[in-house]
């Protein structure tokens, strides 16, 4: 198991992927759909990069987390499950922030249910989704090194 100063600088990296990639990914869809990235009108031009910003921090402990080291050791087949389940709790986190802001932007709650319910269909929701299982799968590829790279001829016992 990589030591805490390996796993959370790796961690942070992995977390930087993931809003990249997010970012990224909206402004294809964005683009490519001629959409935008927020179905209901009324949201701030805050509440979005803030909700992503709660999502990262979860995916960022998440990632950081010693269990998620256990994991990565027992090979990719068992991170898959992990990774997935990570990508859908990272959606589940920008969704409810996304809801939670919108309730205390407008005071309805109605605007919570409604925000959720009109953003969760939507590619972006997706886009979400990928970037955060690439980021985590990307960190279990990763941590199969456990120290610092070296060339062949830096290698002792050879």
């Amino acid at each position: 198991m990589p030591s805490r100063g390996l796993r959370y600088g790796r961690s942070v990296f992995a977390t930087a992927l993931f809003v990249a990639l997010v970012v990224a990914g909206w402004g294809f869809v964005s683009l490519l759909g001629e959409t935008d990235v927020v179905v209901d009108p009324d949201v701030g031009p805050i509440i979005v990069p803030v909700s992503v910003a709660v999502s990262a921090t979860a995916v960022l402990f998440a990632l950081a987390s010693p269990r998620w080291s256990e994991v990565t050791v027992k090979g990719l087949g068992a991170v898959l499950g992990p990774s997935a389940v990570l990508a859908l709790g990272a959606v589940a986190v920008q969704l409810a922030t996304l809801g939670v802001l919108q309730f205390v932007a407008t005071g309805r709650l109605t605007a919570l249910l409604l925000v959720i319910a009109a953003q969760a269909p939507t590619p972006y929701t997706i886009v979400v989704i990928g970037a955060a299982f690439v980021a985590a799968v990307g960190l279990a590829l990763l941590g199969a090194g456990q120290g610092r790279a070296s060339w062949p001829w830096e290698k002792e016992g050879d």
